[in-house]
């Protein structure tokens, strides 16, 4: 459990930094979960980027710092908004906002909305004090099922990095900017993977880069196989006995079996380990709280002007064609060459109902499967297992719409 602290008006490393974190208005009850912790344990008020269009919501909080993302003043926002997703969008202005927060700041320290403080943040600024960049793995023990999925989606969890005033730091973020801007996209296959595949080359170029081995950091489901959280003699939870709880990250937190801790699969969860339940009904506590103080608002950047929905596919056909387009357009009018556009392509759809599928949906399509199969038995009979898979290599390929540019009229 957390509790609050006296403010630590004497600290010039809190004084000097800046926290911040990025959501849409539908997780932002999760961002003022966070803000609240970490204004309790830090007497920090959380900068929350909310990627949504402005409208009229409660955004007077003691312990929170509200911005709308069409503030900042980034030319093309609407670019952006429009050929990225949530994810990919709020994801893909970590760097910048970081650059811009470092112009006024000493530190500054990005925490995804869905994590939660239980103790102070202060080991992250002494961090700083010797290191110009920091970054946690995704975990630190070799484990045979998670080593797959950390060389599918990278090395280390962006869903916190620190970050000084310092020239190292400055260079990193502005080479992360750039690829954030243009290739932010989730595309695995690719070996894209929004903002965090980019990090996991970033030791090549920056050798500022501190990687902590602070097992109270980012302590999450994905590292809970080597992290077992318990209570000290002063009532505060620490990690193996010897780490403080910095923060902990509910990533798809399963708020209606707070039991399993998160909706994805990790090692020993069927176990339901009672060291995870005891942060996770504290935090599923805090999330009740914060949701009455939020109204349930769907995406804005989903929708085109006249409320048409805005189909996953449309997003990556607008990626492949963006160059050929008029420099000033408005990619959200429903009547402008992008509306008209989506309309020859046939790129909208009614339901707005959509979830992206991967390998957690195989066993829910397995009758779908069968049939792909049958006809790709078919294909292979007709010509042949070297054309066979080289037809399978370039299915790959044709899997992203906006390297195929031929498939789209203009």
């Amino acid at each position: 459990m957390y509790s609050g602290v006296e403010v630590m008006e004497n600290n010039l490393s809190i004084a000097n930094s800046a926290v911040f974190s990025v959501c849409n208005i539908a997780y932002l009850p999760k961002a003022l979960a966070l803000a609240k912790s970490l204004y309790a344990n830090n007497a920090i008020r959380l900068k929350i980027y909310i990627f949504d269009r402005r409208q009229e919501i409660n955004t007077d909080f003691v312990f929170a710092e509200i911005i709308w993302i069409e503030d900042v003043g980034l030319e093309g926002l609407e670019k952006y908004a429009f050929k990225y997703d949530i994810t990919e969008f709020s994801t893909s202005l970590k760097p910048y906002l970081a650059l811009k927060l470092l112009e006024l700041h000493k530190n500054v320290v990005f925490l995804d909305p869905d994590t939660f403080c239980f103790s102070s943040i202060q080991p992250i600024f002494d961090d700083l004090e010797s290191h110009a960049i920091v970054l946690t793995p995704h975990y630190v023990t070799p484990h045979e099922p998670g080593d797959v999925g950390m060389m599918r989606f990278g090395s280390f969890n962006l869903g916190f990095f620190a970050v000084s005033q310092d020239e190292e730091a400055l260079r990193f973020l502005k080479w992360w900017n750039e690829r954030c801007l243009n290739l932010c996209y989730f595309e695995t296959q690719f070996g894209l993977s929004t903002d965090q595949k980019w990090v996991s080359i970033a030791p090549c170029f920056f050798p500022g880069i501190y990687i902590s081995f602070n097992l109270g950091y980012n302590v999450a489901f994905w590292n809970a196989h080597e992290r077992k959280i318990g209570i000290n003699n002063n009532g505060d939870f620490v990690v193996n006995e010897n780490y403080p709880l910095i923060f902990f990250h509910f990533s798809s937190f399963n708020e209606e079996c707070i039991e399993l801790l998160s909706k994805r699969p990790f090692v020993d969860k069927e176990k339901k380990r009672q060291d995870l339940l005891a942060v996770s009904r504290i935090y599923a506590e805090e999330l009740s709280e914060t949701k009455k103080l939020v109204p349930k608002i769907a995406y804005t950047f989903d929708y085109m002007s006249d409320g048409s929905y805005i189909s996953p596919s449309l997003r990556r056909a607008y990626a492949s064609i963006y160059d050929e387009l008029p420099e000033q357009h408005d990619p959200f009018d429903s009547d402008g060459v992008v509306g008209k556009f989506a309309k020859k392509n046939g790129l909208y759809v009614k339901d707005s109902n959509y979830s992206a599928m991967g390998f957690k949906d195989k066993n829910a399509n397995l009758n779908k499967i069968k049939v792909v199969n049958v006809i790709m038995r078919l294909i292979l009979k007709v010509i042949g297992p070297n054309k066979f898979m080289n037809l399978s290599q370039l299915l790959v390929f044709l899997s992203s719409y906006r390297l195929n540019r031929d498939l789209w009229k203009l």
